[in-house]
């Protein structure tokens, strides 16, 4: 109870931060949005902006990782306001920067759901957003297999398969990630058509791309 509790007054939180902030740069006032940003970063995750700027991810995670409790909600707050942190970047056209937070914030959903798997999809939803943002940008390879696996947990089947082949494409036909393309088919073939439908990848497009995968592997 408490933890759903805490959850709630995050999502509150965030919300009301969000309108704020799309007030202030409808207003054209980025430097107010930028600080009601930093003041709930250092609320709600513990860092200031300053600090996530220089840390990789990796640095963010071990630091959020040392609280040892409600660490899911922490990197949904970082997810959250990096997004929008991305968003006035893209708004200055500061397309590094852009990038930079809209590839952490992607980070941090993904983490919050491998943290509790049971955390509101919406937010895996919004990490979708992101990546479809990523897309058209040179990304690390475990940033493209998070995007990759984003994309499977919200049901966009087509764009999952469109970033496998891409990175086959990347490692020339990694083994590895041929295995994972061939078990992300096999999931795939225990959903229901109607479902397959929806996610734009139809089953018959699933055997095409099993195929293909043991055409890559030499079976």
């Amino acid at each position: 109870m408490i933890k759903n509790d805490y959850m709630k007054e995050i999502e509150n939180t965030l919300t009301l931060t969000s309108e704020e902030v799309n007030k202030d740069i409808v207003k054209g006032d980025i430097g107010e949005a930028k600080e009601k940003i930093n003041k709930k970063l250092k609320a709600l995750v513990g860092m200031d902006i300053g600090t996530i700027d220089i840390f990789s991810f990796s640095s963010i995670e071990s630091f959020i990782g040392k609280e040892m409790h409600y660490n899911a909600e922490k990197f949904i707050a970082l997810g959250s306001l990096l997004k929008l942190r991305g968003l006035i970047s893209d708004k200055e056209n500061n397309e590094s920067a852009k990038v930079q937070y809209y590839e952490k914030a992607l980070e941090g959903f993904y983490k919050a759901y491998a943290e509790d798997d049971e955390i509101d999809k919406k937010y895996l939803y919004e990490a979708a957003e992101i990546a479809d943002e990523l897309v058209n940008y040179e990304l690390s390879l475990e940033v493209d297999k998070k995007i990759f696996k984003i994309y499977e947990l919200t049901n966009k089947f087509d764009r999952a398969e469109d970033t496998l082949f891409y990175t086959l494409r990347k490692t020339n036909n990694d083994g590895s990630i041929i295995l994972e393309g061939i078990k992300f088919y096999n999931r795939l073939k225990e959903k229901d058509n109607n479902e397959l439908i929806i996610g734009n990848l139809p089953i018959e497009e699933v055997n095409d791309g099993i195929l293909e995968l043991e055409r890559r592997l030499g079976l």
